[in-house]
């Protein structure tokens, strides 16, 4: 057997792969794209502030560890209810400060395809 011989199982494995990443991703786009945007009432039922900061991961290379950052942004966000169901939305830090829980607040959503979840594109007011 020479050195550039390959293994099938190879070809095998990363054509189960491929098939997979397209899959998952294709499922996403169908779920995700041509949705109808509507507009609801929502209740504020709480408030969550992330702060920035910094997370940090290590690669081996070549036998060598090198640390990488990976900085993260503040953001600010509301877990609202609409109907029955709860869900999150993120806002801008004027909206954050401005709203409280129980307020009531007009929102542009919609709704997943397959997966039936609620997404909050903007909160109005």
């Amino acid at each position: 057997m020479t050195p550039f011989a390959a293994n099938p199982f190879v070809f095998i494995f990363m054509a189960v792969i491929l098939v997979g990443a397209l899959a998952w991703y294709g499922y996403g786009m169908l779920d995700h794209m041509g949705l109808s945007e509507e507009r609801a009432q929502a209740v504020v039922t709480g408030k969550q502030f992330n702060p920035p900061g910094v997370t940090y991961r290590t690669n081996i290379v070549a036998g060598r560890a090198w640390t990488m950052t990976d900085a993260t942004s503040e953001t600010y966000v509301l877990t609202l209810v609409i109907g029955t169901e709860p869900t999150v939305a993120l806002v801008s830090k004027q909206r954050y400060d401005a709203l409280h829980a129980n307020d009531t607040v007009q929102v542009r959503m919609r709704r997943t395809r397959f997966s039936g979840r609620l997404e909050v594109i903007e909160v109005l007011s």
